[in-house]
């Protein structure tokens, strides 16, 4: 890829390209609207739509889309075309406000957790006037927000937005109260790194579990796995730097900051991360890079698997959400300015998410998770079920000496770091705690709890619901106090916040056994997976909490969605599992029997007879537990559908793993030549 800086974002109608489109006026109303400083009327989106029209027919534009993201997590669209005809019935391109602002795709299939019936069909979609419309493919693309007929939200967008209008609202008011400088706006920048595997398409096709549910639901571990870390920064495969110059050539016309990539800790595994971006530009450009990625791999005899934990044994995937809180003057609020003790924005602003993810540290858990997500956390670089914060130790420092009587104060003691042949390098503020959630890491927090395949969007509106009601309160206390009283009331909070929150702070190994200990004995919250987080969006402080952003309705709606996914997800893995049982596994067991029998029956090998024996003892076991799943399946009186999905996790889920351990061992007994399936090896050496 030939990188011209004339070409970057050529295929998005962004800032560049609406200053050259439209007349300066019109561009000022839009840029207004998107601040909310004052509503467009038809006239102007009329404008607006023509150019729209115009600059993407003469990029190769045939249809335009509606773009949005319902309430599974992935994003939706259907295509229209820009033909149309005269009331003389001549063929025209057209594009009018009305189709710019309004959609209206089916509600009645997506999942809406009972708020729409199959006969209630209708559901609108709407102009996002804040993100950047872009062609792919000969589609325009409308980044919108999913509404049903009576306006309950259907989508994760609209409440992303809302949520970013909440916390704008109120960081501005405590900003300006505290710091000597004002502002009009704050806004939350998103900084996404997405972890993914990649296979080989024919490998990929001969395993239907990866088919069907995106993991390996039995393989026995390969000889080699990452223990000699030697792909993890290694040498990117020449096949998957094409694959890489392909999607970066994409992501550039995109105006996509894609900036860094490199092989992840475990085989076939490996990173893009975008650089910071407005939340909701973020949220959009990450759903655009899981899909660039994944469309971009079958082009080159691949397929991107974005299942948190696709193999068993080893790293799984996740999506690290780096974030940060920025004036719209360019403060950053979690970057310290001169003396870390003496910047009050700093310290008050980090104190008050301290407090919202203590507050919020169920539905943090919730909203970073699914069922796949479970079997990733806990292990291997990824961070357990656990909220917690690592701040470093500059920051535990100062807070530290804030709240500490002045004989307990203590000083760390930071050496230089002396490079050779290059001058003085200064260290960092914090190392890295990969086992953290929840970690300072500079300028901004990142969050490493969320999986790979999740949109973005339901952590970061739980990031913003609690923290915009921690500075709320924080504010309420201030707003009438100015000079000494002023910054006295500061430190008080902060002492406040850190007595009563303090307890969500870890600096150490959040996998131990006793940290685990620790953190029940100071009462913070445990969901072992996700079925049990889903309680957290019932309870009544969330539900009060979010009542900003959701109705009642809402929120049992997502309860509901939730719970169906967890059902759907083992069910469907349950299935698939017994398919490939009755239709590879117990044929190719019978083969080998058969096989040995000939070699018992020509041999006089003793140790033979045992190794049959095993097989057979091992064939029978899992015919016995496959007819126990089977019969488990067909279960259905549950009295609530939380039953039944309490039901699939502790029961179904379970057998499956009881399964496969018995198939994994079956597997060592079976050659290659009977075995049909391509092995957790196979898989691995695919690339090389």
């Amino acid at each position: 890829m030939q990188n011209n800086l004339e070409n970057f974002g050529i295929d998005t109608f962004g800032k560049r390209q609406m200053k050259k489109s439209l007349p300066y006026p019109i561009y000022l109303k839009w840029k207004n609207a998107t601040r909310k400083e004052e509503l467009l009327d038809m006239e102007t989106a009329d404008l607006i739509a023509h150019a729209m029209k115009e600059w993407a027919m003469e990029r190769g534009a045939t249809h335009y889309t509606h773009w949005f993201q319902p309430l599974n997590g992935k994003t939706a669209k259907k295509h229209e075309a820009f033909l149309d005809r005269t009331y003389d019935n001549k063929p025209i391109d057209r594009f009018s406000a009305k189709e710019l602002i309004k959609g209206e795709p089916d509600a009645s299939s997506f999942p809406t957790g009972s708020m729409r019936s199959t006969f209630e069909a209708r559901g609108y979609t709407y102009w996002d006037v804040t993100s950047y419309a872009f062609i792919i493919d000969h589609v325009f693309y409308i980044p919108s927000i999913f509404v049903s007929y009576d306006g309950k939200k259907l989508d994760k967008k609209l409440p992303l937005l809302n949520s970013l209008d909440e916390l704008s609202d109120k960081a501005t008011l405590l900003y300006n109260k505290i710091s000597d400088d004002k502002c009009y706006r704050m806004k939350v920048k998103l900084g996404l790194e997405q972890e993914f595997f990649l296979i080989d398409k024919k490998i990929y096709e001969n395993r239907l579990d990866l088919v069907n549910t995106g993991r390996t639901l039995i393989g026995h571990q390969a000889p080699k796995d990452q223990e000699t870390t030697d792909h993890y920064f290694g040498s990117i495969p020449q096949r998957i730097i094409e694959f890489y110059d392909d999607v970066n050539d994409q992501l550039y016309k995109l105006g996509i900051y894609a900036k860094t990539e490199h092989n992840e800790a475990a085989p076939n595994q490996f990173e893009i991360a975008v650089l910071f971006e407005n939340a909701n530009i973020a949220v959009d450009n990450n759903h655009l890079v899981m899909e660039i990625i994944c469309t971009t791999a079958k082009k080159h005899g691949l397929v991107c698997l974005l299942h948190e934990k696709p193999f068993k044994g080893i790293n799984g995937s996740g999506k690290h959400n780096n974030y940060s809180l920025v004036t719209n003057y360019g403060r950053n609020v979690f970057e310290p300015i001169g003396k870390m003790e003496d910047d009050k924005v700093f310290l008050l602003f980090t104190a008050c998410l301290v407090e919202a993810v203590d507050k919020g540290q169920g539905m943090l858990r919730y909203a970073s998770s699914d069922t796949s997500n479970d079997y990733r956390l806990g292990g291997l670089e990824a961070p357990p079920a656990i909220i917690s914060i690592d701040l470093g130790d500059d920051i535990e420092e100062v807070f530290h000496n804030i709240t500490c009587k002045d004989e307990d104060r203590c000083f760390i003691e930071h050496p230089s770091l002396n490079i050779q042949n290059v001058n003085l390098v200064q260290k960092n503020m914090t190392d890295r705690n990969r086992t953290s959630p929840f970690a300072y890491t500079g300028n901004k927090f990142e969050f490493r709890m969320l999986g790979s395949s999740k949109s973005a969007s339901d952590v970061n509106i739980a990031l913003n619901i609690y923290f915009a009601q921690a500075i709320s309160r924080v504010y309420e206390k201030l707003k009438d106090l100015e000079g000494a009283d002023l910054d006295q009331a500061i430190i008080n909070e902060i002492k406040g916040i850190l007595d009563k929150h303090g307890r969500i702070l870890y600096h150490n190994d959040n996998y131990t056994e006793v940290w685990r200990k620790e953190a029940a004995a100071r009462g913070l919250k445990c969901y072992y997976n996700f079925f049990e987080s889903i309680e957290a969006l019932i309870e009544p402080e969330n539900i009060e909490a979010y009542s900003k952003i959701y109705t009642k309705a809402e929120i049992e709606a997502m309860y509901e969605i939730s719970l169906e996914n967890v059902i759907k997800t083992h069910r469907t893995e349950a299935k698939t599992l017994i398919y490939m049982l009755n239709k590879w596994i117990i044929p190719a067991a019978i083969k080998q029997i058969s096989d040995n029998y000939l070699v018992i029956n020509n041999s006089k090998i003793d140790s033979f007879v045992y190794r049959n024996d095993r097989l057979e003892n091992l064939l029978d076991s899992l015919l016995r537990e496959k007819a126990s799943l089977e019969d488990m399946l067909e279960k259905s009186d549950f009295e609530t559908i939380k039953d039944k999905a309490e039901f699939h996790q502790y029961s179904i889920n379970p057998k499956m793993e009881e399964i496969r351990e018995i198939h994994d061992e079956m597997e060592t007994y079976i050659s290659k030549e009977n075995y049909k399936l391509y092995d957790i090896q196979d898989i691995y050496s695919c690339l090389s």
